[in-house]
């Protein structure tokens, strides 16, 4: 009987922490672009660096904001050489 209910509490408590392990991992979110300039929001860390725009983000919430935050901004101007 004792056995029965230490491996149930060992059980349960491999359980907690694999599922708490889990929601951390994917509690990262990044801004991306894609070849043709569109940017979204993904909940995994992109394999090539050079996509990422802005992360990681803790919520999807900051990510979204962050979002806003990039559509609005101007893009840069080029200033006219002087020949």
């Amino acid at each position: 009987m004792k056995k029965t209910v230490r491996f149930i509490v060992v059980m349960m408590a491999l359980m907690t922490f694999v599922s708490g392990t889990v929601a951390m991992a994917a509690a990262e979110f990044y801004l991306t672009k894609d070849s043709q300039g569109k940017v979204s929001i993904v909940d995994k860390k992109p394999m090539e660096a050079t996509s990422i725009v802005k992360g990681p983000f803790a919520t999807k919430a900051e990510a979204e904001k962050a979002m806003k935050d990039v559509q609005t901004a101007k893009p840069a101007t080029t200033l006219p050489s002087g020949k």
